[in-house]
Order: C-alpha cells, then sequence, then structure tokens
C-alpha cells in the first residue's frame, strides 16, 4: 500500500534475478479474456508532472541541460521539475508559427514528447492498477478494521514490525467478527463513503476566510443529504436502532456491543458526513440551515453519541445569538421583544432537554449550565423560576494557587513552549523549572502529564481493556480495543468495571498494579508509560488512596477520549507525609482551559490535593519564602 505509484522495474531486482523480474511484470501487465492486468506500465503514464519525480536529481539536471536550461546549480528537485514543465509547455518560433488545429494539442504532444523522454531514462515501469489498488485498500479495510488511504502503510508496517519482533502488543485473545460486514456490497459502499469523509474532512480543514473549499464541502454534503434523512426515518421506524444506552442488566451490555459494530456501517460515515455539512454552513453563516442539520443528527441515538453535548451547545448559541429575529427600524416593539424572548425560550428548552440527556458529557454539561443560567437571567426570572437538576454544574471547585519565579531566556528567533534557567544552568521548560522549586520544598515528582492517570488506569484493568468481546479484539495487532474511547466501551464492560472499581475502593490495587506490570511490561499498550517505574506507580496509587483512585478510573472508563488529556502536569509525593499532590503549570499569558479544570474539580471533589503553579519572570530571592 505504502508504493501505490510507478516504480522503476530495475529497483525490484532484489527480489530476483533481472530477467525474472522483468518477465513477472510483464506477465502481471497482460490483459486476458477473464482478467484485467495486475499492474500497469510506462505506457500507460501520461501525467508529465508524475513522470518527473521518477527521476534522481542528476538526471533531471542532465534533462533540462539537454532542454537548454540553465541556472540550475544547488536547486532543488521541485525547482527543476518546474523548470522543465515551463519551458516545455512554451512554444518555439516555430511552432508559434505553424498553423495547428489547436494551442492545446500542440501543448499536449509537447509534453506527451517529453513523458517519452522520462519513460527511456527511467526504463520500464509498473504500477498497480487502480482496480487492485482499490482491492488491496478493501482487504486492508476488512482485516485491519481501519480505512487505509494510498500511501498509508501504517497498519501493515506494524503487523510486520510485531512478526519479526520489533514491537511487541499484549497478549490478549482474538476474537474474530465475522458479521461486521453483511456483504461485499456494504465494504463498497462503506469504503466510498469513508473516502467522501476525508475530502470533506480536508476541505473542513481550510481557512474560514477560504470559502470557496467551504462551499465545495457544503455542495458535497448536499449529495447524502436526502440519503441520511430518509435513513434517520428509516432509524425511527425500526425503533430499536434509536435505543440510548443504559444499564440495567446483561441484554444492555449486548445492545452497547451492538452499537459499537454499527460504527461498520454506512449510516455511522454519513452521521459523520452530516456533522461535517454543519461546520461548513455553520462557516458560510448558513445558520438556518445548520440548525436543520442539527436536529437532524440530535433526532437519532444509533451513531456518535460522544458528539451530542457538542450539537445543543451549539444549536442553543444558534437559537440565542444567530436565529434570535432583529428588531427591524420602525417596526413594532412589543412584536418584536415577543419574538425575542420567544427564541431566548425555545434555547432554554434545548438545555434542559441536554441537561436531561444521558449522552451528553461533564464538559458540554458545564457549557450548558452556564448558558441557561445567562438565558434565565435575559428572561428576568426570579429564584424560584430557575431550572433545578442534578446534572446542572455551573462552576469548578478551584485549587490553590502558589506562585513561584524564574529567569526567562528571551528568543525572538524561537517558536513553542517558553525556555527558563534552569538549576543546573541549562535551558529548561516552565514544568520543570515547577518540579526544581517543588523539589526543593520536600517532593519527589515526576513531569508526567496525561500518563499517570492513563498508566494506572490501564495497568489496573489491563484484563477487562483487552476482555474479548465481539467488534473489538480482532487481530493480534492491537494496542487497545477498537471500541476503547467510543461511548459503548464502558457500557459494554460495566459489570467487570464496576466490581473492578469496588476492588479499588476498598483497597485491593497494590498488588494488581504489580502483577500487570510485570506481565506486560514493554508492550504497546493503551495509556501506559513505561518510562514510570513500578515503585513510582505504587508509591503514587499508595498515596492518594482506594476510594480517589476509583474516582480517577472511573471518569477515565466512561469519557476515556475526552479525559485522557488536560490531566494535571506534574506528580509529586512527599515520603514523609505520605501524601500526593498533582499541579498544574502555567506560565505568563497561560490560562486553564475547561479540560484542566474539569480534572481539577474531579480531583478535588474526590479529596486529591491539587496546586496551580504560576511560574512569573523574577528573581525568586525576592519574592519566595525560604
Amino acid at each position: 500500500m505504502r508504493k501505490h505509484g510507478w516504480i522503476r522495474v530495475s529497483t525490484l531486482q532484489t527480489y530476483g534475478e533481472k530477467m525474472v523480474v522483468e518477465q513477472s511484470c510483464k506477465c502481471l501487465g497482460t490483459r486476458t479474456t477473464r482478467h484485467d492486468p495486475f499492474v500497469q506500465s510506462e505506457a500507460e503514464l501520461a501525467d508529465s508532472e508524475e513522470a518527473l519525480q521518477l527521476l534522481t536529481l542528476p538526471e533531471l539536471k542532465s534533462l533540462a541541460k539537454a532542454r537548454g536550461i540553465k541556472q540550475l546549480t544547488n536547486k532543488a528537485k521541485e525547482v527543476i521539475c518546474s523548470a522543465i514543465l515551463k519551458g516545455t509547455k512554451q512554444r518555439t518560433v516555430v511552432s508559434f508559427f505553424r498553423k495547428t488545429s489547436s494551442a492545446d494539442d500542440s501543448t499536449k504532444q509537447r509534453l506527451d514528447s517529453l513523458v517519452r523522454e522520462i519513460t527511456k531514462l527511467t526504463g520500464p515501469l509498473v504500477k498497480l492498477s487502480p482496480a487492485t489498488a482499490e482491492l488491496f485498500e478493501r482487504l486492508h479495510l476488512v482485516f485491519f478494521r481501519t480505512p487505509t488511504f494510498r500511501g498509508d502503510d501504517t497498519p501493515m508496517k506494524v503487523a510486520v514490525l510485531a512478526t519479526i519482533g520489533q514491537i511487541r502488543f499484549p497478549k490478549y485473545n482474538v476474537v474474530r467478527s465475522h458479521d461486521l460486514f453483511a456483504s461485499r456490497d456494504d465494504v463498497i459502499q462503506y469504503k466510498a463513503l469513508l473516502e467522501v469523509d476525508s475530502q470533506m474532512s480536508e476541505l473542513g480543514s481550510a481557512l474560514v476566510k477560504d470559502t470557496e473549499k467551504h462551499k465545495q464541502g457544503w455542495d458535497l454534503f448536499l449529495t447524502y443529504r436526502d440519503a441520511w434523512a430518509h435513513h434517520v426515518k428509516s432509524l425511527n421506524e425500526k425503533g430499536g436502532l434509536n435505543r440510548p444506552l443504559t444499564f440495567s442488566g446483561t441484554s444492555d451490555e449486548v445492545v452497547a456491543i451492538e452499537y459499537w459494530k454499527r460504527r461498520f456501517t454506512s449510516g455511522s460515515v454519513l452521521a459523520r458526513i452530516v456533522e461535517r455539512g454543519a461546520k461548513f454552513a455553520a462557516n458560510l453563516k448558513q445558520f438556518a440551515d445548520e440548525e436543520g442539520i442539527l436536529q437532524s443528527l440530535l433526532a437519532q441515538t444509533a451513531y456518535r453519541l460522544g458528539k451530542r453535548g457538542d450539537w445543543y451547545e451549539r444549536l442553543i448559541l444558534l437559537h440565542s445569538a444567530h436565529l434570535k429575529p432583529k428588531r427591524a427600524k420602525g417596526g413594532d416593539k412589543q412584536t418584536s421583544d415577543t419574538l425575542l424572548r420567544q427564541a431566548l425560550l425555545t434555547a432554554r428548552d434545548l438545555c434542559i432537554r441536554a441537561l436531561n440527556d444521558q449522552h451528553v458529557g461533564r464538559l458540554s454539561l458545564h457549557s450548558i449550565s452556564r448558558q441557561m443560567r445567562a438565558l434565565e437571567a435575559k428572561l428576568s426570572f426570579e429564584k424560584d423560576q430557575l431550572y433545578q437538576h442534578s446534572r446542572v454544574l455551573l462552576e469548578w471547585e478551584p485549587a490553590p494557587e502558589r506562585t513561584v519565579y524564574g529567569v526567562r531566556i528571551n528568543d525572538r528567533n524561537r517558536r513553542g513552549p517558553s525556555l527558563w534557567d534552569g538549576n543546573d544552568e541549562i535551558p529548561c521548560s516552565v514544568e520543570r523549572l515547577a518540579l526544581w522549586r517543588y523539589q526543593s520544598l520536600g517532593y519527589n515528582g515526576l513531569h508526567s502529564e496525561n500518563a499517570m492517570a492513563t498508566t494506572l488506569f490501564s495497568l489496573l484493568f489491563w484484563d477487562i481493556i483487552f476482555h474479548p468481546l465481539p467488534g473489538t479484539l480482532d487481530t493480534e495487532y492491537q494496542s487497545r480495543p477498537l471500541d476503547m474511547g467510543n461511548e459503548s466501551f464502558y457500557f459494554s464492560r460495566q459489570t467487570l468495571i464496576e466490581e473492578r472499581l469496588k476492588e479499588i475502593a476498598g483497597g485491593e490495587f497494590a498488588d494488581i498494579i504489580l502483577a500487570n506490570y510485570d506481565f506486560g511490561y514493554g508492550a504497546e499498550c493503551v495509556g501506559v508509560s513505561w518510562d514510570i517505574t513500578c515503585d513510582q506507580l505504587l508509591i503514587v496509587a499508595k498515596y492518594i488512596g482506594g476510594y480517589g483512585l476509583a474516582a480517577i478510573c472511573k471518569v477515565l472508563a466512561r469519557e476515556y477520549r475526552s479525559k485522557s488529556s488536560g490531566f494535571p502536569d506534574l506528580c509529586l509525593w512527599n515520603s514523609v507525609t505520605e501524601k500526593v499532590m498533582f499541579v498544574e503549570v502555567k506560565g505568563p499569558k497561560d490560562k486553564l482551559s475547561d479540560s484542566q479544570r474539569d480534572w481539577i474539580d474531579i480531583l478535588v471533589s474526590n479529596g486529591i490535593s491539587v496546586e496551580v503553579c504560576l511560574v512569573r519572570e523574577g528573581d525568586a530571592r525576592d519574592h519566595e519564602e525560604p
């Protein structure tokens, strides 16, 4: 899959004798009555730019010199290619006065001549035919369960490295699912939609001011809008597919597994395409269209449950800001006020709907709670009219702040994180400077960021993470189950997870960490940093305590994708006091993100010490107490 372009046959001679390789390539390029050619030959190479890329730098310079192109000393390959193409496209004096039916035909003839000249230099060429490449991509998708596009060979490369012992994966039982795709046609349709989704993703990465790209993305979405509407209608008619993920017994674990396997259906990709359509509508300021799209996404619970919070947030903003009626000059004030109030009430109703949606995560709950209170203030609600709900989260628990000082290294040419004078007179990061300050207060510690939390979680839940469930552990080359980070991960293993959480809360965690550290050491496992020693993990776990450790693990089990980031930078412990403390470090002008605030809230709420360390410029001797 990596070498999807043209290949010189001469470079394949490491695989056999020259005559055998050349004959094999000819055989593979032969068309029969039953089969199309497996590969293409140089006779089918028509793109002059693609052909030029096959030449080495010395060959390009030789070709340029033969065509009278000068001053190419120390020029890059791309510059020489551009000069050759430009020279080829320009008409000569003779061709300028020659009468031809079309200037384009004349240019095409010169480019075709260039390609023939290049193939004389390269010798025989081969390239996988489009049909063959398409077949291998489908095979890759079916085997590895992940899409790949030409030029991407990562999963296959990982499999090869594992086979020859360069990397090692955890030991687990592979439970190959044979019902993810109902038919060959389903695979073809699924892959075709994945390619559309990839194209829309690329268009969506353009700057907002690049309206042409966003219009292309919007037009692409329109092609699939009716298909999505029809699909949502069929989901509602079937009923069962729109069943939310809840837990009341084993049957719901089966529902969660089925929800995960739905990721391999065309409907799942359609949902992503439609979600991208909403973003294109937003960038083009087509707010009414965006509102309709978001409503259609929220009308189903078959796909992308983890995104529902984002959809609600945006929909509330649309109704409270972009879609609210504007008062016309000279218009009736009372009518305008009534319409405006109705728009704000609609936005508030969406807030209430979101707070009652169990699939809305913690971060969105905070944002939506604040949106609701702001709307109620605009509506002049009295205190007894405010909506009350156990999921209303208005404020995060704050953490104490500590300010430390250091000498910043000013380098105008440097980009990225700031550098500071360290204890050993070697430039260091702001986190390393803070760590040194805490060490002087009697702490040991690591700049581990998310790694400490995710490593503890993975070691404590190793057997549950790699518990064989249909559609999750389909090859032996996985560092995680395929549904890790998906909404179904927790629900499909909830019985096992809840039992383990009780064990941890009861203090039974040290033996689990030790056993799994020894069992899996060195294996590529999700979230695990083997740079953290077993002793360090055991100390931190002991000082956190079973209750706090269980709280951290439950959050990661339920929302691994969003909560595997934002954990405090430093993990510190004091062996004398047997206390642990996590520290979020912020340099000048840095602010806490919502994700960081949420982790601080979780830690503080569960009795785990946290500080925010503010690093400022100055002499520590003038500001800090000894």
